[in-house]
């Protein structure tokens, strides 16, 4: 019996007969087990591939049983048909595993376009030989039936056809993210008929190709994508005062890009606020959300804490004058809260309650959300902090940029004395790990404290010097006091020089 085209080509029509077949049943062994062990997993091969081999052996192999020689013939030349188009396939995959290689996502239509062609020629040349079939009446045969399909398959080829004119024209890659009508997601890929996107809420969309050709294509992959936030504020507060307020909040965002600037353009007066233009920069689109919200969150605590008010529409009805005793009275409790707050301070503990009340009106309760900056090292700084409620994180970073933690505050714990009583830098930087509630207290009271109780100045400046000793004489070492006087000292007289008392 002569030997089929398929062992011809594997070179087994030289084996034994005995030995042809054992070999064919180890390959057809081989593409079987090949199918089982990819047939959960995400390989470059898959099993149909692996079966499109083993098939072909198998049929090839049975051809010879077939009484009808004719007919084996045919089933043979089928056989031969099938293991090429597994090779095509194993071919295929393999280059497309390599040339993808690291790539999450990635769009196979391109690899399934010249599959499709590779077989088509394959078919052609077999029934040519094999069959005796003119390729000229396939191709007038197949151009009535393309005719007819068409007509019946309009929105399908339209999806195919837009599929191939996306993946030439590549308005963006597997893994941008794209918006395309109201639907917003990360592309997986594009196949023939639809484009695959995941979105936000890790929903799996199959969006249809022609819809996507259709429809204004917004792609974030730019490198660098702006949002922006539209707040109102009141007449009363300067623009330059906003815009300096709401940059230092974006400062602290680690996800605003700083180049491109961020921007705040007084945009509008409304009937009741100047409406306002926050502009930022984000270089992933993916976290768009996650930093609006930390925008948003920041602008109410940062607001808050400038006394600066987001107006919105009021009826004022005056009735009585009991809401007037009841702002009196919680202006009283706040007074009594403050006083008890100061008292956790051991330096303000020597102060009588007529002392302290000179610091209260310059008192103000500030409110810092979590991960927001309270102090910031090297900056200068005219005020001090106690912890009401809340935790706070005192760092530095050291010369080699690394960022050392020194301790966590929590209620009745303070920061920033030194800076208050001396003129000099922050030292460190204390930043809110949980929402926080703060005393701010400014030089405006001490300096009519000392004034007025000079000798308070002296006492304040013994516990604060014999608290920060191993600093103060690292600074009055230096040329301004050369070292003269002692810590103590050195502090008090600085505090004489600001306070001018």
């Amino acid at each position: 019996m002569a030997p089929t085209p398929l062992e011809s080509m594997l070179g087994l029509s030289a084996l034994h007969r005995e030995l042809r077949g054992f070999v064919e049943s180890v390959l057809v062994l081989t593409g079987l087990l090949g199918a089982f062990a990819v047939r959960r997993r995400k390989r470059a091969v898959t099993g149909t591939t692996f079966l499109l081999l083993s098939g072909s052996v198998l049929i090839d192999s049975g051809s010879r049983f077939v009484p009808n020689e004719t007919i084996g013939d045919k089933i043979a030349a089928a056989a031969f048909v099938l293991f090429l188009f597994g090779v095509i396939r194993l071919v295929l995959e393999g280059a497309d595993a390599v040339t993808s290689r690291g790539k999450v996502h990635r769009s196979t239509i391109g690899k399934d376009l010249l599959m499709l062609v590779l077989w088509f020629v394959v078919l052609m040349v077999v029934l040519y030989y094999d069959f005796g079939v003119q390729p000229l009446s396939i191709l007038t045969t197949t151009t009535v039936f393309a005719a007819v399909l068409g007509f019946a398959l309009q929105e399908t080829l339209g999806n195919i056809f837009s599929g191939l004119s996306l993946s030439m024209g590549h308005p963006f890659e597997p893994g941008d993210w794209i918006r395309s009508g109201t639907h917003v997601g990360r592309v997986k890929g594009i196949a023939w008929r639809a484009t695959t996107i995941v979105t936000r809420a890790n929903e799996r969309l199959e969006i249809p190709n022609s819809v996507i050709a259709k429809d204004v294509l917004f792609n974030y992959a730019t490198g660098a994508v702006r949002d922006e936030i539209a707040i109102g504020i009141s007449y009363g507060v300067p623009p330059n005062h906003v815009r300096e307020v709401v940059l230092t909040l974006l400062r602290d965002v680690s996800q605003v890009m700083r180049a491109p600037p961020p921007e705040v353009l007084a945009w509008d007066y409304a009937d009741f606020s100047v409406q306002y233009r926050i502009r930022y920069w984000i270089a992933d689109y993916g976290v768009q959300e996650y930093v609006r919200d930390r925008v948003a969150s920041g602008l109410w605590y940062a607001l808050r804490r400038h006394s600066i008010e987001i107006p919105f529409p009021t009826r004022t009805v005056h009735v009585r004058d009991a809401r007037q005793d009841e702002e009196e009275r919680a202006n009283a409790d706040l007074e009594r809260e403050v006083m008890v707050d100061l008292r956790h301070v051991d330096w303000l503990r020597g102060l009588n309650d007529d002392e302290l009340r000179l610091l209260v009106p310059t008192v103000a309760v500030r409110q810092f959300g979590a991960g927001e900056m309270l102090i910031r090292a090297g900056e200068q700084g005219d005020s001090m902090f106690i912890v009401r409620r809340g935790t706070a994180e005192v760092f530095a970073n050291t010369a080699d940029g690394q960022t050392r933690h020194i301790a966590n505050y929590t209620r009745g714990d303070f920061t920033g004395e030194m800076a208050l009583m001396t003129g000099e830098p922050r030292s460190a930087s204390v930043r809110a790990i949980t929402d926080l509630e703060v005393i701010e207290m400014d030089r405006e009271g001490f300096t009519r404290l000392f004034k007025e109780h000079p000798d308070a100045a002296a006492g304040i400046g013994d516990i604060i010097a014999a608290r920060n000793r191993d600093r103060l004489e690292k600074l009055s070492s230096g040329a301004t006091m050369d070292g003269k006087g002692g810590p103590h000292l050195w502090l008090l007289a600085k505090m004489r020089e600001l306070f001018d008392f």
